[in-house]
């Protein structure tokens, strides 16, 4: 009776450390998917079948078109174009097996990413299309240059405040500019669900000749 009680509590503590293995997270870096170059690099890189090649996806209130890898899996990622060359990559949701060089992956709290930025920064208001967008990493880690640059936004779920009043968070909400330090956005803590990894575009001659042109057919006549 004794050793079948040994060998029952053996077979539940192996049950217990195989579900714990599975509860670790394997990541994929990011940054290897902009260094595919291209569709075919994807293709090589990743498999044919796991790639998506023309598609479109909507993002907040942006809808863009470019290629899936790995479609409706934890690898999930999205990836855009200009020129032929990829520009951008980005990942959202609650959770994905992807991890920037930086060290961004979806699901890490504000806080964490202020550690990792080893500076504040600023935020937009939430409970809007934009929300919670990283408006500038001001001069941190994360802040791009000609080669890189990171956008990321914190989901506040169902714009869930547990912590502070409805009055609190009417005033961190909504198209303003927040400086991460806010107590009442580190009472909510909110997570990262969305990662993009961008390579600059500096536009053409022709290129900025046609934005100029759209920016002043916008203007309000004086």
């Amino acid at each position: 009776m004794f050793q079948r009680s040994l060998l029952l509590i053996f077979i539940l503590y192996s049950l217990a450390c195989s579900q714990e293995k599975k509860k670790i997270q394997t990541f994929g870096i990011l940054n290897e998917v902009l260094d595919c170059q291209t569709l075919d690099g994807l293709k090589l890189k990743y498999g044919p079948k796991n790639v998506v090649d023309d598609t479109s996806w909507v993002i907040g209130d942006d809808t863009l078109r470019g290629s899936i890898i790995f479609p409706n899996s934890p690898k999930q990622a999205f990836v855009y174009f200009h020129d032929a060359n990829i520009v951008d990559v980005t990942i959202k949701g609650e959770s994905a097996d992807w991890k920037t060089n930086s060290g961004l992956y979806l699901g890490m709290t504000l806080t964490e990413v202020q550690t990792i930025n080893a500076k504040n920064f600023t935020l937009s208001g939430f409970n809007w299309s934009h929300g919670g967008s990283v408006v500038s990493w001001e001069g941190g880690k994360l802040t791009g240059d000609s080669t890189l640059s990171h956008l990321a936004v914190f989901s506040n779920v169902s714009n869930e405040h547990l912590g502070i009043s409805d009055e609190a968070y009417k005033m961190i909400s909504g198209e303003v500019e927040l400086d991460v330090r806010h107590p009442d956005i580190q009472i909510l803590n909110p997570k990262l669900d969305l990662i993009s990894i961008i390579i600059p575009n500096i536009p053409s001659k022709s290129e900025g000749k046609k934005i100029g042109s759209r920016i002043q057919k916008s203007q309000v006549p004086n």
